[in-house]
């Protein structure tokens, strides 16, 4: 992704403020490129993410989220497991660098506890590096569910009389982040796979058929276009 150019049919002015992508078909991009494991999708995939992420932050998306890893996630084999892990914690240490540098802040959702130890202190030295960055909010959900994200604020309510629309949002892990304009799902599959629920009320959704990992700068691009013909009206 190494285009520095932006579509001339992208209108600055009307650019989602929180974009959303869930990264659907990295097994299957490695499977149909003959690889031996899917981890090496995930591999791909890692490094996708972070070339969107850098994208968005190009074209001016100030919030851009990343689903990599979900609550079901876990039932996967050990192996591939261990694999992503390795993937994630290892290219963590080099990129933390880059998004210190492009203004990008990293921050995370869902249960890091089930992570490993030394996978967990890399995604904090990487939040604590980037927290005063500005330009661009990149937020990682991993080990994430939607289901889970509202019990956990339905257990935080003192006095369910008092509650609305804005005090329960305010109790979710996404609490400071606006809701998203706009979700992406790669791979062709139509489905939100239990990722921000509530959140996503009243977000456009996009089911585009790429790989995840056959991503370049044009897919990031041509996205945000799609947003820009849809017409929002939120029930009106």
């Amino acid at each position: 992704m190494k285009s520095t150019k932006i579509n001339k049919r992208i209108d600055p002015n009307r650019l989602p403020k929180h974009i959303a992508f869930i990264m659907d078909g990295n097994g299957r991009w490695a499977l149909r490129h003959g690889l031996k494991f899917r981890w090496m999708g995930h591999q791909q995939g890692y490094v996708k993410m972070i070339e969107a992420v850098k994208r968005c932050t190009q074209i001016g998306i100030p919030f851009v989220s990343i689903y990599g890893f979900s609550t079901e996630n876990w039932g996967r084999p050990k192996e591939e497991l261990d694999e992503v892990f390795r993937i994630v914690r290892d290219n963590m240490k080099k990129d933390s660098d880059e998004l210190l540098r492009l203004g990008i802040k990293l921050v995370f959702m869902g249960d890091e506890t089930r992570f490993p130890k030394d996978l967990q202190d890399e995604l904090h030295k990487c939040v604590e590096k980037t927290k005063n960055n500005t330009k661009c909010v990149c937020n990682l959900c991993i080990s994430y569910g939607g289901r889970a994200d509202i019990i956990q604020a339905v257990k935080k309510i003192k006095d369910i009389k008092a509650v609305t629309e804005e005090s329960f949002s305010k109790l979710l892990e996404s609490k400071d982040l606006p809701d998203p304009d706009f979700v992406v799902r790669t791979s062709g599959e139509q489905r939100l796979s239990n990722f921000m629920l509530w959140q996503m009320a009243y977000s456009e959704l996009y089911f585009p058929k790429r790989l995840w990992p056959a991503i370049d700068a044009k897919f990031v691009d041509k996205c945000i276009i799609v947003y820009q013909k849809r017409n929002r009206r939120f029930g009106c």
